[in-house]
């Protein structure tokens, strides 16, 4: 349970620090009011419940179904983001100009799935038992 734990914390350190930072440069550029939609607070609240309840997912499944489980929570991960930028493209607002929102929003989608995905050999895999 403890490396699951590391990975979720450490995936979401890491994705907060890489989507805010994404998101404050874009921002700068002051291209529409995104940032009144998107709240960079909002994705690194995102960020940290999905690591975190990913992580606990992710324990579960690989308890039950050994690496099996690991490929699908994987897959299902990958599909669900991949689907979810659909709402971005088709995000609407008519009081705010939110022209550019899929710019922002569609690598913000991505950013935690890549790095939890990534962190997955270098933790679950290190030979730190010798």
């Amino acid at each position: 349970m403890k490396k699951f734990m590391i990975h979720g914390i450490l995936s979401a350190l890491i994705s907060s620090i890489a989507g805010g930072l994404f998101l404050k440069f874009y921002y700068s550029l002051e291209l529409d009011q995104s940032e009144k939609v998107l709240p960079i607070w909002k994705v690194i609240a995102i960020y940290i419940s999905l690591s975190l309840l990913l992580s606990l997912i992710l324990f579960q499944a690989k308890k039950i179904l050994n690496n099996l489980g690991v490929i699908m929570v994987n897959t299902i991960l990958s599909i669900v983001t991949t689907a979810s930028i659909v709402y971005p493209i088709t995000y609407v607002n008519q009081n705010l100009d939110t022209t550019f929102i899929a710019v922002a929003a569609i690598p913000v989608h991505f950013i935690m799935p890549m790095i939890w995905m990534a962190l997955q050999p270098i933790i679950f895999n290190s030979n730190n038992e010798k």
